[in-house]
């Protein structure tokens, strides 16, 4: 199975942290820069008041998930008392911290700790490292069962991550019993949320009639989908099944409705 813990362990939860960039010094001082400048002073300010989701943002934003220089120490200290008051994805991004040992010394015994705290909160994020973890015995004994009912309380609580996993565990049979509308259904409910990654398999999926009716036509327009959203190999698919159609074209809207 071509998933691994490294590619997995960056959350979708970071997205918009991730989209907060202030600007070099020596940029000019635009409105853009002015109003990000002021956006961050009006966080800093929240979270030396102590407003937990602040502390949140600035703490991963700092931590170097964003596109800035990390301040490792400050990034702690605010993580650690977001974590104090109840937030999950906190001790989650703390977690990653000693796992990469970025800022901090590596420390995986205390990373499984700590998301396993994040995991008792229900943070969707910690249930699907974790769950990854137990399938491919990387940092965690391998216990496949035990993995995958983490992926699915992740699935239930939102995670697209998870539930492409899920996807592909069943799609291939690793860890579970090769079961391809089970594969199918979690694509479809990974695709609700622009899943690029789902869009590709259900479009193939479509295509050869696995798990699924075969209907190339709405086969098609998934792939289209994944291609828009930035799947690398989307195209090659397209080219393969789908080359009577332009892209962009009557499939772009079949997808859609086939969902």
């Amino acid at each position: 199975m071509n998933i691994r813990l490294s590619a997995l362990i960056i959350p979708a939860a970071l997205a918009a942290a991730a989209a907060m960039s202030l600007p070099a010094a020596a940029e000019p001082d635009t409105p853009e820069n002015a109003q990000l400048k002021s956006s961050m002073r009006f966080l800093e300010a929240l979270a030396k008041d102590g407003d937990s989701g602040a502390q949140l943002t600035l703490g991963q934003y700092l931590a170097g998930t964003a596109k800035t220089d990390a301040d490792f120490e400050q990034a702690r200290k605010l993580l650690e008392s977001a974590a104090a008051q109840g937030k999950g994805e906190a001790y989650t991004e703390l977690a990653r911290m000693y796992l990469e040992g970025r800022g901090v010394a590596k420390d995986e015994g205390k990373a499984v700790s700590l998301l396993e705290s994040a995991a008792a909160k229900n943070d969707p994020e910690a249930l699907y490292t974790i769950g990854m973890m137990r399938i491919e015995g990387t940092v965690l004994p391998k216990d496949p069962e035990s993995g995958i009912r983490k992926l699915e309380r992740a699935g239930k609580l939102g995670s697209e991550d998870a539930l492409l996993a899920l996807g592909r565990l069943y799609e291939e049979g690793t860890a579970v019993k090769k079961d391809p509308e089970k594969a199918f259904g979690y694509y479809l409910a990974a695709s609700y949320g622009g899943s690029s990654g789902a869009a590709y398999h259900l479009g193939l999926l479509y295509i050869t009639g696995t798990g699924t009716k075969k209907d190339t036509d709405t086969g098609c327009g998934h792939l289209e989908d994944a291609l828009e959203h930035g799947s690398a190999d989307a195209e090659a698919a397209i080219t393969q099944y789908c080359s009577s159609a332009p892209h962009g074209g009557q499939h772009a809207g079949t997808a859609k409705a086939g969902r």
